[in-house]
């Protein structure tokens, strides 16, 4: 129904276009109301593109997939082609989800556009969101030292990185670099000071980037100014751009749910690109030849109907409060509560068990009870599991442990059993659910022979690796958020297996948008007791 609903927008906007050019006798001198004429040339080269989330592909990796939410982050990148005279394929947006100017350079991303840019291409460069995060210093990078400064004291200049990294890397090649300071993040004030606009306690992020493009004679897109021009002109319209996890009403009747202040959705893209392209048009930088003159600005009627995910369905959720707590299951640790949900593999809850004395918890799930479904080959299905769970807010840091010892498994435990502790969006109580394939990310074992594991955009993904598992094993278990990123640990022995994720590119706020939930968790035929359990809340982890 929805998509039927697009295309007779879409069809009615096509008509009074036709209609409107019809009125004007095909004309297009531009003149006594005519439509103007294109005048921009086909573009010869390459425009390359870096950033982070704001500016990156969600489809392609490192990133996992479009979100599963009612208005999905899209970042400006992937719509800059709507508005150049080019072929979409001439758009190379290496951007990345959640990556500094500083800690891009790892990916290889980064040494592909080194290995490829040359001459007649561009790089566009769009930077700063976590360039700030003096938290963490392998993204954090200081704004206020020069461009010719190479000192790390107090951190490396983040001017200094831009230029050597990615202006001089790509003008060596034969290529010109363009700057784009960053987008601003939703400021319900209105007000749109201090670090809305990336002006810090560090120092402020656009200024150095305007002072670096006019040092070195860079083009610079002022997209910090542009996006807060528009965004303070009208905060409620301004909620539009942005992408959100849920939906409560329309523009016209009510308010969107679970907004989230950093990351646009297919029309902020598009607002985006068009202002990139306008503001290219009053420089001197060669891609202004490129840019389409006569591109019309996307607007809420056309544009943003487009950004509604097609197959996104209205959830009832709601996020676990103590009144909720599972009858069943004893668990008296203060903050922590016991459940079975999901694909139970029936109605009952009876091969299920959740207990807890002096915060040693033992969980199991009889033989062929429970699973966690691989759904790669098409087929639908969905996890289910039996958990002591605690609930942390959305936006903070934490370090969760445990150890874990397997105390019993059944004779054909294997493929779909699963064991460890898990960081996930949403939580039910004593659920059947067969479908359940929401989102998490797992410290444990799979299969009784894979560490690390995660469902992201409903898709299962194991790590390659192997590891044992036999009654009376042991497992060291570790989850830590710092900032935007997720960090698992699992120790086997003298084996130690890690991974990192970034939490907002893998949705971990797609059905629950307030809080999180950490879960001791086991499933089909195995039984296991956590012990050593700690839930440490290390602060705000701030925004991407």
């Amino acid at each position: 129904m929805k998509s039927i609903k697009r295309l007779a927008l879409l069809l009615c906007a096509a008509f009074m276009l036709f209609a409107f050019a019809g009125c004007n006798n095909g004309s297009t001198d531009g003149e006594g109301g005519n439509p103007p004429v294109d005048t921009s040339t086909k573009l010869t080269g390459k425009v390359y593109i870096v950033g982070d989330s704001t500016v990156c592909d969600y489809t392609v990796k490192p990133q996992s997939g479009l979100d599963d939410q009612y208005l999905p982050r899209y970042g400006y990148g992937t719509q800059l082609h709507k508005y150049l005279n080019c072929d979409p394929n001439q758009i190379i947006n290496l951007a990345a989800s959640g990556r500094s100017s500083l800690d891009y350079k790892n990916l290889e991303h980064y040494t592909a556009i080194k290995n490829n840019i040359g001459k007649g291409d561009y790089l566009i460069i769009g930077f700063g969101h976590n360039d700030e995060k003096d938290e963490d210093p392998s993204r954090y990078t200081n704004p206020n030292k020069s461009y010719t400064d190479d000192s790390t004291e107090g951190g490396l200049s983040f001017q200094y990185n831009l230029y050597q990294s990615y202006i001089k890397m790509a003008r060596d090649a034969g290529a010109t670099p363009i700057l784009c300071t960053p987008i601003v993040r939703y400021d319900s004030t209105g007000s749109y000071t201090g670090k809305p606009v990336h002006i810090t306690d560090n120092g402020d992020y656009p200024k150095a980037i305007k002072e670096l493009g006019e040092a070195t004679s860079t083009t610079v897109i002022d997209l910090t100014a542009i996006t807060k021009k528009i965004y303070s002109s009208d905060n409620n319209a301004a909620k539009y751009y942005l992408a959100h996890n849920s939906y409560e009403g329309a523009k016209e009747d009510g308010i969107l749910s679970g907004m989230d202040g950093t990351h646009i959705n297919m029309y902020g893209a598009k607002m985006v690109c068009y202002e990139i392209t306008r503001a290219l048009l009053k420089t001197n930088c060669p891609l202004k030849d490129n840019v389409i003159t006569n591109a019309a600005a996307p607007t809420w009627e056309i544009d943003f109907p487009l950004a509604v995910k097609d197959d996104y369905v209205k959830t009832g959720y709601k996020a676990f409060t103590h009144s909720m707590k599972s009858q069943r299951y004893a668990v008296t640790a203060e903050g922590w509560y016991g459940t079975a949900m999901g694909n139970l593999g029936g109605n009952s809850l009876n091969p299920f068990t959740v207990s807890e004395t002096g915060r040693v918890f033992t969980i199991s799930a009889e033989d062929k009870k429970g699973k966690i479904f691989d759904n790669k080959d098409g087929t639908s299905g969905g996890d289910g599991f039996a958990a002591a769970f605690m609930q942390v807010g959305s936006s903070e840091n934490f370090t969760a442990t445990a150890k874990a010892k397997v105390i019993a498994m059944a004779d054909n435990a294997g493929r779909q059993s699963a064991f460890g502790l898990m960081v996930r969006d949403d939580i039910y109580i004593d659920t059947r659910n067969d479908g359940l394939n929401s989102t998490y990310l797992a410290a444990g074992v799979i299969d009784n022979k894979t560490a690390i594991f995660s469902r992201e955009s409903k898709l299962l993904h194991k790590e390659s690796n192997s590891v044992s598992v036999t009654v009376d094993a042991e497992y060291g278990l570790k989850i830590q958020r710092v900032g935007q990123k997720i960090y698992l640990t699992v120790t086997s022995g003298d084996k130690t297996f890690t991974k990192e994720y970034s939490d907002l590119q893998i949705g971990l706020k797609a059905v629950d948008t307030k809080y999180m939930y950490i879960c001791l968790f086991a499933t089909r035929g195995m039984t296991v007791q956590f012990s050593n359990v700690s839930v440490e809340i290390t602060g705000s982890a701030g925004t991407e």
